[in-house]
């Protein structure tokens, strides 16, 4: 039986009992009340489950720690709020990251939990200016994926354009609005000419080992969470409810019980 028809079935056994003395009838009503809280308590504590991987859609990846999948209105639940991943109406998957510039939005396309790498696309197809915001600021516990190679980068302001797109906007950006994100980036070995870019003004030129900008797409780590001991007991890592923040602990499945911790106080009230 679902938890909304105990609820009707408890309020509706209580209005029946309202009939009887008065002093009966507030006893009964207490011992409701304490029975909804009961309720709502068994309902908040079960609603993330470590166990169980879960994604967004048929097709999307499937989430496991050290990240969280939840609700978008539920990110007040996750241990770990940098962790927090929640799905969208398209059924894909959005992280919010924190910045010491502001929270930004990344669709997730790619996780690795092998070299503890995530992949992440600009959902407004804006990834220059995105780019410029996390290099200048912090985005802990994150850092840009470095690669062996060094790339040098372009970046021009083209709000003078004042056009959707470049002529030959295809050749990188295919979706870049250039009116809602005047800000292009582009290898500085090639043409402004090919890239229809005379229009535009040369902000300045960057060398970065971070060398997906160009396809709206940034890789991030983060630090590797030492999950050996728990894994060679067969058990997995979770996030320590209440311990210090970043703290792990090991997690059996196998033995998993569904067990709330109820309120001495609760139960004592209920109780009478």
């Amino acid at each position: 039986m679902c938890q909304t028809n105990r609820v009707w079935l408890l309020i509706t056994f209580f209005w029946a009992e309202k009939r009887k003395p008065c002093n009966i009838w507030m006893a009964r009503a207490r011992s409701l009340i304490m029975l909804l809280l009961l309720l709502l308590l068994i309902h908040k504590g079960s609603s993330i489950d470590e166990c169980r991987e879960s994604s967004c859609g048929p097709y999307a990846q499937n989430i496991r720690f050290p990240f969280q999948l939840v609700k978008e209105s539920s990110q007040d639940q996750c241990i770990h709020p940098e962790f927090c991943l929640y799905c969208t109406e398209n059924k894909e998957t959005m992280m919010v990251l924190s910045t010491t510039s502001g929270p930004i939005k990344f669709l997730v396309n790619h996780i690795d939990y092998e070299s503890n790498r995530i992949s992440v696309m600009d959902p407004d197809n804006c990834i220059p200016i995105k780019f410029l915001k996390l290099n200048n600021s912090s985005f802990l516990p994150y850092l840009f994926e470095s690669q062996p190679r060094t790339i040098k980068y372009s970046f021009f302001n083209c709000s003078s354009v004042r056009k959707r797109h470049l002529r030959n906007y295809d050749h990188i950006f295919q979706g870049q609005d250039m009116i809602t994100c005047p800000v292009y980036v582009s290898d500085s070995h090639e043409s402004v000419l090919t890239l229809d870019l005379v229009s535009c003004i040369k902000m300045f030129d960057m060398a970065t080992t971070v060398t997906e900008l160009l396809y709206n797409s940034l890789s991030l780590s983060w630090p590797k969470k030492n999950c050996t001991k728990c894994e060679a007991n067969g058990m997995k890592c979770k996030w320590k409810n209440n311990g210090t923040k970043g703290e792990t602990e090991c997690f059996d499945c196998n033995k998993k019980r569904k067990t709330i911790q109820i309120p001495k106080s609760l139960i004592y009230a209920s109780t009478g």
